[in-house]
This record gives C-alpha cells, sequence and structure tokens, in this order.
C-alpha cells in the first residue's frame, strides 16, 4: 500500500502546484496552455489524489482517476478541447494527461 499512497501523494501534489502555477505563468513551462477551468480540473483532480492517500484510498483513487486521465487524453487526441485550452489533436497536453493516467492506471491495478 505503500507504493498507492505515494503515487497519490505525489501526482496530487504536483497537480494542485500545476494548477496553482497555471493562474500566474501561462502557459506552464512555456509548453502547456492552461485558463481557469483547465487550472481548477488540476486542483481538484490533485486534492481527489491527496484525498485518496490520506484516507487510505489510494488503491481506487489511482485505478479510477487514471481511467479518467487516459480517456482525457483519448479523447484529445480525438476532438480538440478548447474550452480548456487544448486546441489541437496533438496538444503536449493530451500526451501529458495520457501518461499521467497510465501511469496512475498501472499503480493502482499493479503495485501493492
Amino acid at each position: 500500500m505503500a507504493t498507492q499512497k505515494t503515487w497519490a501523494w505525489i501526482i496530487g501534489i504536483i497537480l494542485v502546484l500545476v494548477g496553482l502555477l497555471g493562474f500566474v505563468n501561462n502557459p506552464i513551462l512555456g509548453i502547456f496552455n492552461v485558463n481557469g477551468l483547465h487550472n481548477m480540473v488540476h486542483i481538484i483532480t490533485g486534492l481527489v489524489f491527496i484525498w485518496g492517500a490520506w484516507g487510505d484510498f489510494a488503491k481506487p483513487v489511482n485505478k479510477w482517476m487514471g481511467v479518467i486521465y487516459i480517456l482525457l487524453g483519448i479523447v484529445g487526441f480525438i476532438v480538440p478541447l478548447t474550452f480548456i485550452e487544448m486546441t489541437s489533436r496533438l496538444d503536449p497536453d493530451n500526451f501529458l494527461h495520457l501518461g499521467v493516467g497510465i501511469i496512475s492506471a498501472l499503480v493502482g491495478w499493479i503495485a501493492d
């Protein structure tokens, strides 16, 4: 269970920090375009990961947030998600969301 909690803490903190950073620095790292809604989604999903790690729900949170992020990445490759500033099918966010989703899902389903 330590791996579950560790991943949930790490990705949760990163998502919250990225969400906050997006309000003051857009594009983030000069690569990722965001808007207020996109920032709020990062903060909320980060808090869900942190809640899971803190409350002993890390395994299901990692699994299902991983699935959600995978689906978001796939949908982003099919349709530009302009409402969250993802204006291209090959937007770097799609790759990042897919990566976060795959790692989270794998941790959720495979790690002890």
